[in-house]
């Protein structure tokens, strides 16, 4: 066991906390010490209780290259009941908020490969040789992840179940000897990126130049580090899903979402990450797969990555085109297309839709900002000829409602619909807008998180 000095001014007598003052080096521990491991697991932990049973799960390994980077903070203390050199403490009382204590376990680090390991959390035997196993025949991917299991305090199966309508699947799997409930983790989707309800879940593992690159972990986060930092991963390279659990997760009343104040804030900084994330992820899953990025009605602050469309030439403009006209572009061939204060310029709104449905790929995202018919907006404008507000967009998510309207061939399924004030003045002059971020539902499609009403 290594212990690794935080530099901070004020530590606690390590006699009283169980700590060895100076640990004499033997000849195996200076070997292993100064040598490199391919992974390097970090565990920051307020809370020592499950810490042995972490360990154990690590020391079972297949796969013994790793080091093991214990954060402990907030006063915690604790000394291996076994043991091991490949264990390196950092007594980091300095350090608060999840996002810091992660960002410092992990500036610590110094293997190639970074898995994240809650503190109360197991590894399948096969963890680390599987992870190992997939980025070598991966070498594209940044971040790889696994299925789960849910487990209860005392290390027994938990049959709990999210709501499988949200396209969760669940089945019985062996793991290391016990029988427990398997969740399938969900595609690796813009959408199910930019949400943690649907983000991929433990086991996290991820290229430590890729971390890098990404900016690490945002230090200043006091939850939902783990969706932010997946988000800006996923704008560096590829996501692989293992098919096999390889985590089990301890559910027990002292799990933060367990907490209503807290599971509260979490709810609402998920829609704020996503609102912050979402067209950056869309445009990335959009350049890898070669796909094209739409800009509806350029002449109006196109961004960067984007080909302009718009039915007069003009700066911004790429595609000189009049919808819901057909574009001279193949079907299946756009990934993203970003429409702010476009579609209530035209009048044909089922051709429209149905234009735009037909060049988006499988999974690809039409993300749109209209002034909604709630407010004025919609209105005030004389080149304004079609009028939009959140139950407009049931007819092209719902069966029920497409039902009703035989000429509508579109099929999407809602990512985001809400209708809400860009600023301040829009609110005190009742300029609402509804922002309707829709998934395309094809053949081949990967299936994203929440009601599929197709």
């Amino acid at each position: 066991m290594t212990v690794v000095d935080s530099g901070t001014s004020a530590r606690p007598d390590p006699l009283e906390v169980g700590l060895p003052t100076t640990i004499e080096p033997s000849r195996e521990h200076q070997m292993t010490s100064t040598a490199t491991p391919r992974f390097s697991v970090f565990t920051p932990s307020h809370r020592t209780r499950f810490l042995d049973d972490c360990l154990a799960t690590l020391q079972a390994q297949t796969c013994p290259d790793w080091e093991w980077i214990v954060l402990l903070n907030n006063g915690a203390r604790w000394r291996p009941e076994r043991p091991d050199d490949r264990v390196r403490i950092e007594i980091a009382d300095d350090v608060t908020g999840v996002g810091a204590a992660k960002r410092r376990a992990c500036e610590l680090a110094r293997g190639e490969i970074l898995v994240e390991l809650d503190h109360d959390d197991l590894l399948a035997k096969a963890c680390l040789a599987e992870l190992g196993k997939a980025f070598d025949e991966n070498p594209d991917a940044v971040f790889v992840y696994s299925n789960t299991a849910q487990i209860t305090e005392d290390g027994k199966r938990d049959d709990s179940r999210f709501n499988e309508s949200h396209g969760w699947h669940y089945e019985d799997v062996r793991v290391d000897g016990q029988n427990l409930l398997q969740v399938r983790a969900m595609a690796p989707t813009p959408h199910n990126i930019a949400y943690i309800w649907y983000a991929p879940n433990h086991v996290r593992a991820f290229r430590r130049d890729a971390y890098e690159t990404a900016g690490g972990y945002d230090a200043s986060r006091s939850v939902l580090d783990d969706q932010d930092l997946m988000c800006r991963l996923f704008h560096v390279g590829d996501f692989h899903h293992i098919p096999r659990c390889l985590y089990l997760q301890r559910m027990h009343p002292a799990n933060t979402q367990r907490d209503p104040e807290t599971n509260a804030h979490i709810q609402t900084e998920t829609v704020a990450l996503y609102d912050k994330y979402i067209e950056a992820n869309a445009l990335a899953w959009t350049y890898r797969r070669g796909l094209l990025a739409l800009d509806l009605g350029a002449a109006h602050r196109k961004p960067p990555g984007y080909l302009g469309v718009d039915q007069y030439p003009g700066e911004g403009v790429d595609i000189v085109a009049t919808l819901p006209g057909r574009l001279d572009l193949p079907d299946d061939s756009v990934g993203l297309m970003r429409a702010v204060d476009f579609l209530e310029h035209v009048p044909a709104k089922i051709p429209l839709i149905n234009e735009l449905y037909r060049l988006l790929a499988p999974g690809g995202m039409l993300l749109s900002t209209t002034p909604s018919s709630d407010g004025r907006g919609a209105y005030q404008d004389p080149t304004h000829v079609a009028y939009y507000n959140e139950n407009s967009f049931w007819y092209y998510t719902d069966d029920q409602y497409r039902a009703f309207v035989p000429e509508i061939e579109a099929r999407f399924q809602s990512s985001r619909l809400t209708t809400c004030f860009p600023s301040q003045w829009h609110s005190e002059k009742n300029i609402s807008y509804v922002i309707a971020n829709l998934i395309s539902v094809k053949d081949g499609a990967e299936r994203c998180g929440g009601p599929l009403l197709v």
